[in-house]
């Protein structure tokens, strides 16, 4: 084969925006694989008439390099009508292989498939029990386990629960961890007087928000100065957002919280950059770009010792039980105090770069079209 041509498909991604973390995956792979030199050439499947601005330039400067737009389809029988379109699309335009980002995979392929799978979440926390009995997410399964040759994962957390869950074979998966391209901010959190402690404002409950609020309670009663910025607004809806509200006062923290809503990335920059501890509580994630994001900064991080966090985080932070109040506050307190580890944290955030993404990418496409061709 002289010249494979490879489909990256963004369909499901597109209308979403650089704040999400799967499309902030997306466009920092397609602009790394771009200024890689490769024998391929590449189609990048849209639902918007035009490429997003993120990645518009490398169609203006990449020769073998194109975009398609193929809106998704809506309405009764939309799933079915639009396996049968998918693969009449993906014949005319002679595709060898398909990158599958999200969502979306056919059933009956008949090109090579590659899918990301950035996390297991779906069947591992009870509030999703009713999208896992979905038909849109049974037959999401059923078309994976049929058509995907090789499977992307984003971390091991995520390839070990894909073998264990779905039975998918381990020999199979190739763990990429993200690289995106990420501003440094400042660096003069040791000044902060109270210290600030960062963390998301995300209401899902794997997040482990309400835990952290307790540690910090106890933190404060026992007369530790701080002041908490939650910083984003996720998975929020009025029922979450009056328990938040609740907490709070119960707690008695609103005096000391700072909710700002939705950012730039320059503005989280600057947050990442002047706080004093960055706390993450998520209990499960497939990777933890906000930990990466906050490491690049030079923060001193405080996660839980589980999950993608672990591979991660490294040695550059502090890793502690998230289910335990008490080593919140012990974990805090610690960070609280001089250390290397903000520039730890550096050093190893420079080891997630958006060319090693892109380098191990292209490497699982050109294993898997070897593959296919015998």
């Amino acid at each position: 084969m002289n010249r494979p041509r490879i489909a990256i498909d963004f369909r499901s991604l597109d209308h979403l925006s650089i704040g999400n973390g799967q499309y902030r995956y997306a466009t920092d792979l397609i602009r790394g694989l771009a200024v890689l030199p490769t024998n391929s050439e590449f189609v990048v499947l849209g639902s918007q008439p035009a490429p997003v601005e993120e990645i518009a330039p490398v169609f203006q400067s990449c020769e073998h390099w194109r975009y398609e737009s193929i809106p998704r389809l809506a309405g009764r029988g939309a799933l079915y009508r639009e396996q049968l379109r998918y693969q009449l699309f993906l014949r005319r335009l002679n595709i060898d292989l398909l990158h599958a980002l999200h969502s979306f995979l056919p059933l009956f392929s008949p090109v090579t498939v590659v899918a990301t799978v950035y996390d297991m979440m779906l069947e591992l926390f009870p509030e999703y029990a009713s999208a896992v009995r979905s038909r849109e997410y049974r037959f999401l399964k059923f078309a994976f386990l049929r058509s995907a040759r090789r499977a992307i994962a984003i971390s091991q957390t995520t390839a070990r629960d894909l073998h264990r869950l779905w039975n998918f074979p381990a020999e199979r998966i190739d763990v990429v961890y993200l690289g995106p391209e990420l501003p440094a901010g400042a660096t003069d959190r040791r000044r902060s007087e109270p210290p600030v402690i960062l963390s998301p404002y995300n209401l899902e409950p794997r997040k482990n928000l309400f835990r952290l609020l307790e540690a910090l309670a106890q933190l404060r009663d026992s007369g530790r100065q701080f002041h908490l910025v939650l910083f984003g607004r996720a998975a929020v809806n009025d029922a979450r957002e009056r328990e938040f509200q609740a907490r709070l006062d119960q707690l008695q923290l609103r005096p000391f919280t700072t909710l700002t809503g939705r950012i730039s990335d320059a503005e989280l920059a600057r947050l990442y950059g002047s706080a004093s501890v960055f706390v993450f509580p998520s209990l499960y994630e497939g990777f933890g770009l906000p930990v990466l994001e906050a490491m690049t900064a030079g923060a001193c991080v405080v996660a839980h010792n589980e999950s993608a966090m672990t591979e991660v985080v490294g040695d550059a932070g502090l890793l502690i039980d998230m289910r335990s109040v008490p080593a919140i506050c012990d974990g805090i307190e610690t960070a609280l105090q001089p250390s290397g580890l903000g520039a730890r944290a550096v050093e190893r955030a420079r080891t997630f770069s958006r060319e090693r993404m892109a380098k191990e990418t292209l490497a699982v496409y050109e294993k898997a079209v070897a593959c296919g061709a015998n």
